[in-house]
């Protein structure tokens, strides 16, 4: 089992404080060591990932550990892609980006977020300050990440960087709602198949800095609540070892149903559980991301997706998407699970979609959380 990329979270720590931030409310007491983190960020290239993604909190507040990090990834013979997120707090003056970028030696993307939640709180200049001293310094890709609430949001923040249009890539998505944000209008889509794709940010787990890998993104809401008991955890870094947390992931049958169905699978929960359909059948929600969370938070989500994983059919669809879609061959060896009923659980299986590439940037990490690669909590 393979990945994309690896969403590394140097900090939870972040003194920007954007209203719409997946991590207000939370403590934020969580950190790790500098060589913590390069021990994981190894380990995480041992394995062949061949892209490492810092991120927070704002990994440049703790720069050191972010040192350590990209130190790790530059030094390893596997040479992964290196990208960090950042709200561009620390680009006060072309002199001042420029030191910094400067200890950060093989950096290939910056994702930069920028939207009305950052820019009341970060100017706007200092953003285009590290747009200039990263085409100076040739840093490769560039991306501006935009959250919205308003479809007018996004050409309004589009227009301030209009200068840099054929130089940087924009991933808009959409903020998921929290207790700490009002909107005027916001958008949503009912629990339905076709509203939501069959691929999502699973394929960039997120190691926390407590140690935790979680699936995806949705991973940073464990600054406020426990998530060791949903299909999002993986297992703790402090406990075994990177490799030996994804072999015990290739035979988690909840955690690969995620994967190889995505938001799109999700949805179809609702519509096979009658108590699903009837938690959630009137809701709306933003994104794939605010879907599946809310959906597995839930004890009737999470005995729907506990049901179909137990479902001997259901594993061998599975296992057929992961090969066709994934190339991977599930693990010969694994433990024999307890009997079940043979036939499918519910009105039916969960038919395979052919995948659709996912989106180019990250995706919000809020709890509600989230995805945004990441909304990274910027």
């Amino acid at each position: 089992m393979k990945y994309n990329s690896i969403l590394v979270s140097v900090t939870e720590i972040c003194t920007v404080g954007c209203s719409h931030c997946g991590f207000t409310g939370s403590t934020r007491d969580r950190q790790p060591t500098a060589e913590e983190i390069g021990r994981w960020v190894a380990q995480a290239c041992d394995s062949g990932i061949p892209e490492i993604i810092f991120t927070g909190g704002e990994p440049f507040q703790r720069f050191r550990m972010l040192k350590s990090g990209v130190r790790a990834a530059a030094g390893h013979p596997g040479k992964p892609r290196i990208c960090v997120f950042t709200s561009s707090f620390w680009g006060r003056s072309p002199a001042a980006v420029d030191k910094i970028l400067g200890q950060l030696p093989g950096l290939t993307r910056l994702y930069l977020s920028t939207d009305v939640y950052h820019q009341e709180r970060v100017p706007t200049q200092y953003v285009m300050n590290v747009i200039e001293g990263a085409l100076a310094r040739e840093i490769p890709e560039i991306s501006l990440c935009i959250t919205i609430a308003e479809d007018h949001e996004e050409e309004q923040i589009r227009g301030l960087y209009r200068r840099y249009e054929d130089r940087v890539r924009v991933h808009v998505d959409r903020v998921i709602p929290t207790p700490f944000i009002k909107t005027a209008h916001q958008v949503g889509l009912p629990p339905d198949p076709e509203h939501f794709s069959s691929s999502c940010y699973l394929e960039t787990p997120l190691i926390n800095p407590n140690g935790d890998l979680s699936a995806c993104h949705i991973g940073k809401a464990g600054a406020y609540v426990r998530l060791s008991d949903l299909a999002y955890f993986l297992g703790n870094l402090h406990e075994k070892s990177f490799q030996e947390i994804l072999d015990d992931a290739d035979a988690n049958y909840e955690y690969q149903f995620l994967r190889v169905y995505g938001p799109q699978g999700v949805a179809r929960m609702v519509a096979s559980s009658p108590a699903v359909r009837k938690l959630f059948g009137g809701t709306t929600f933003t994104n794939g991301c605010d879907l599946c969370y809310k959906m597995l938070r839930s004890l009737d989500g999470r005995a729907r997706l506990r049901e179909i994983a137990a479902d001997p059919f259901q594993r061998e669809l599975i296992d057929a998407v992961r090969a066709i879609r994934f190339g991977e061959r599930p693990g010969a060896s694994r433990t024999a699970s307890p009997p079940v009923a043979a036939q499918p659980v519910g009105p039916g299986p969960i038919s395979p979609r052919p995948a659709t590439p996912p989106p180019a940037g990250p995706q919000p990490a809020g709890p509600q959380p989230v995805p945004q690669p990441v909304r990274s909590g910027l």
